[in-house]
C-alpha cells in the first residue's frame, strides 16, 4: 500500500471516531537523556513515568520555549490507559509530567482503545487548558499541574463538548476551543463561562466542519484547520469570518491537521495527507513549503520564540520514527533533533 493510501486510511479512521462521538488518535540527531525525576501531582492514568513519550498529540510552548505535550495511547489496537501532559525543555529534557486524566471513565473507541488530552494551550501566567476527549470537559491545571477547574460536559448544546481538539488562549486569558463533533468553536472566559459560539453558521462558505487545530496571532485573529473542508480559516475575536485559504504550491490541502502562528505572525499548517508543512506570512504568500522528512502521521506543532518548529509525529509504517515522537526543526526547517514515542503498533 501507498503512504498517501495508508495515510488516507488513517484518516479514515479519525473521521469515523469522530462520526461515532467516540474518541480517536535515525540519522537523525535525538536528544533522549536519562530520565530525570518526574514531577507527578495526580496519579489517576497507569502509564509508566518517565521518557520516552507515550505516542504524542498536541504540542504548544510556553514563553520560555518549554514544551508541552499532551500524551497519549489514542488511535493504538489495543485498549491502554497511558495519558498525561509531558513538560520539556527545548532540549527535550523531562521537566515535569501530570496524570490528571481518569482514562479509566473515558469510553473506549471502536478501535479498542480510550481517549485522553488532546488540544493544549498555556497562557501567560503558566496556567495550562487542556481539551479532555475522555469526558468532554476543559481542565484548567496550574502551572505546577494541579487540577483547578473543570467545566463543559457532552452535547451539543450552548457550553456542551463533543471530542474537543485544539485549544487556544489569549492575553487576556479567553480560552478557544474547537469542538470538534460540534463542528464549532466556542469561547470561554478563563473561568469557564461561554463568551461566543462561531464556525456553525448557515453560510457554505464560513461554515465549518471537523474543526481541529487552532492558533492565534498577536492581534487575537483566530486560525482554524478545518479538516473536512481541507482549509486553514481565519476568524476575528468576536468570531466573524475574514478569510480562508485552501492551497499552496498548486496543490490544495488534505487534511489540514494543525495550525501555529509565530511571534512575526506567520502561519504554519500542517498539511497532512501532503506529507507537508506550509508557511505562509500574515497576508496568506506561501514562503516555504517543507515536503521532506515528513514522512509521517503528522497531529499537533507549535513554533517557539526563537522560531524553531515543533512536530508531533504519529508512525504511519516502515518510515524513519516508526514508533512516532517530536521532530524539532529550524526556522529554515532542518530538522534538529527527534524524540523518540512508543506509539502502539
Amino acid at each position: 500500500m501507498s503512504k498517501k493510501n495508508l495515510l488516507f486510511a488513517l484518516e479514515i479512521v479519525l473521521l469515523l471516531v469522530l462520526n461515532s462521538s467516540l474518541p480517536s488518535c535515525g540519522s537523525i540527531r535525538s536528544s533522549f537523556q536519562a530520565t530525570p525525576r518526574a514531577t507527578v501531582s495526580y496519579r489517576l492514568a497507569t502509564g509508566p513515568l518517565g521518557l520516552p513519550l507515550y505516542c504524542p498529540k498536541y504540542v504548544k510552548h510556553d514563553q520560555q520555549g518549554n514544551l508541552y505535550v499532551t500524551d497519549n495511547d489514542f488511535g493504538g489496537p489495543k485498549v491502554s490507559h497511558r495519558a498525561r501532559i509531558v513538560k520539556l525543555s527545548p532540549t527535550g529534557h523531562l521537566l515535569a509530567e501530570w496524570h490528571v486524566f481518569n482514562t479509566f471513565r473515558s469510553q473506549p473507541s471502536f478501535l479498542g482503545n480510550v481517549t485522553g488530552p488532546f488540544g493544549i494551550a498555556v497562557g501567560a501566567s503558566g496556567i495550562t487548558y487542556v481539551a479532555d476527549a475522555g469526558d468532554n470537559t476543559i481542565k484548567k491545571l496550574s502551572p505546577t499541574g494541579q487540577l483547578l477547574a473543570t467545566w463543559g460536559k457532552t452535547g451539543s448544546a450552548p457550553g456542551e463538548l463533543s471530542w474537543p481538539q485544539g485549544v487556544a488562549v489569549d492575553a487576556h486569558g479567553n480560552v478557544y476551543v474547537a469542538d470538534s463533533n460540534n463542528s464549532r468553536i466556542e469561547k470561554f472566559s478563563s473561568t469557564g463561562t461561554l463568551l461566543a459560539v462561531f464556525g456553525n453558521m448557515s453560510n457554505s462558505v464560513q461554515r465549518l466542519n471537523l474543526p481541529v487545530g487552532i492558533a492565534l496571532d498577536a492581534q487575537d485573529d483566530l486560525y482554524v484547520t478545518d479538516l473536512r473542508n481541507h482549509r486553514l480559516v481565519k476568524f476575528s475575536a468576536q468570531g466573524t469570518f475574514l478569510t480562508a485559504w485552501s492551497r499552496a504550491g498548486g496543490i490544495q490541502f488534505s487534511s489540514a491537521r494543525d495550525v501555529a502562528v509565530d511571534r512575526a505572525g506567520n502561519i504554519y499548517i500542517e498539511d497532512t495527507r501532503n506529507f507537508r508543512i506550509v508557511k505562509f506570512s500574515p497576508t496568506g504568500k506561501v514562503l516555504a513549503i517543507w515536503q521532506q522528512p515528513m514522512d509521517f502521521f503528522l497531529f499537533g506543532i507549535t513554533v517557539d520564540p526563537q522560531g524553531n518548529i515543533y512536530v508531533a509525529m504519529i508512525p504511519v509504517t516502515n518510515n524513519v520514527v516508526p514508533n512516532g515522537g517530536i521532530r524539532k526543526l529550524a526556522p529554515s526547517g532542518a530538522v534538529l533533533a527527534t524524540w523518540p514515542a512508543t506509539c502502539p503498533a
